[in-house]
């Protein structure tokens, strides 16, 4: 039990490092499951259930903090947690699976009903080298649950080292420079809308404060379908128009979206607080931001899990760990700031750095993305 802010701090902290480990994890196995026409639906769907820890948990935390205490909300968490591990330790058991691999090459579409066929993905191998496929024996329930069923043979040192490299893909970098600042920018919200409305003119209870949340929620549900099923609806049209030749730059056609509509639900929210509008404009503000979170992580991380799908996981795992590291510190900054600068000031900034990464980004990707993947596939970064 924490009888400091030292000591919660400290547990905060040591619950970081379990909980981001499952980050790049749920968007591995979406595109281990999934077709390529089918991915940015299933990605929205991973990144709301992502999201919801910036939008349900504080929605629910004031009513539970008000009525019962702060402690308990540590033990709910703790509770659904552990439902949560048990759940997965014992119906999944699939992602711990080995395969045999081989590689093909192209993408081609089957005109029959447009399914998109990513003939660079990874096959099953067959065991025999002829071409009789032999039953394998199948491993019991009890035998799928043994500490060592599915563990990886390579090092724990090579498995921390080996994403690192893969930070010089352009993709990469692109994708962690626009998820980290759609995060960043809920984050600038979520910690200082109670300065804001727990003050006055507003003079919100924490319980009521809390509700700022739904705006948030409902944005994220538009930025995942927008990022999700709109973009796949988009590459699908566009790979039948282009004769079944698919390039993953299609998906950033979309980030046109958030852009716009974030872009501007920064300068609603800045000039809100600014002029202390009525709550409806932070409202409006917040869910307008909150598209960004869950729309601009969907496009880019489909798209690099496109351009780099062998190692579509350590990639995830290197652009979510790089953007958990810029929001951490950006939380002990945005306090100072936006009491120095004034709220317009610093969310009208924020509105500008995210127009410059996901629009320059995006145009110069567009442009030249096909001959950098070309290029970059000759780089020897990548730890074998």
């Amino acid at each position: 039990m924490a009888n400091s802010f030292k000591s919660l701090l400290w547990s905060n902290i040591v619950a970081a490092f379990a909980g981001s480990s499952t980050e790049a994890l749920g968007a591995a196995i979406v595109n281990d499951l999934f077709f390529l026409h089918e991915r940015g639906s299933k990605m929205g769907l991973y990144m709301n259930a992502i999201a919801g820890g910036n939008t349900v948990g504080p929605l629910v935390c004031g009513f539970i903090a008000t009525n019962l205490s702060w402690r308990w909300h540590k033990w709910i968490a703790a509770i659904l947690t552990a439902l949560n591990f048990l759940t997965i330790l014992l119906l999944v058991p699939e992602t711990r699976y080995t395969r045999e691999y081989i590689k093909g090459a192209g993408v081609a579409i089957c005109p029959s009903n447009d399914k998109i066929v990513m003939a660079d993905e990874k096959h099953l191998r067959p065991k025999s080298s002829n071409r009789i496929l032999h039953q394998e024996v199948k491993n019991t329930w009890r035998q799928e649950l043994s500490l060592w069923s599915g563990v990886s043979e390579t090092s724990l040192v090579k498995l921390f080292l080996r994403p690192w490299p893969m930070v010089v893909y352009p993709a990469v970098i692109y994708a962690f420079l626009c998820y980290s600042i759609s995060l960043v920018i809920t984050i600038a919200v979520n910690i200082l809308n109670p300065f804001v409305l727990q003050a006055p003119p507003y003079n919100w209870s924490p319980q009521i404060n809390g509700l700022i949340n739904i705006p948030g929620l409902l944005g994220n549900l538009i930025g995942a379908w927008a990022g999700g099923d709109l973009v796949d609806m988009w590459c699908r049209w566009r790979t039948r128009k282009m004769l079944g030749i698919y390039e993953p730059e299609t998906r950033l056609y979309l980030v046109g979206i958030p852009l716009v509509i974030t872009t501007a639900g920064c300068l609603v929210f800045g000039y809100g607080v600014q002029n202390a509008l009525s709550w409806v404009s932070l409202f409006f503000g917040y869910g307008m931001i909150s598209i960004a979170l869950t729309a601009m992580p969907t496009i880019t991380i489909a798209y690099v899990s496109d351009c780099a799908f062998p190692v579509n996981s350590d990639v995830l795992l290197l652009v979510n760990g790089l953007k958990n590291i810029v929001a951490f510190g950006f939380l002990f900054g945005v306090i100072p700031w936006a009491e120095e600068a004034g709220f317009v000031r610093a969310f009208g900034t924020l509105a500008g750095v995210f127009a410059g990464i996901v629009g320059i980004g995006a145009v110069l990707l567009v442009i030249w993305g096909a001959s950098i993947r070309h290029t970059s596939a000759q780089w020897r970064v990548i730890l074998e």
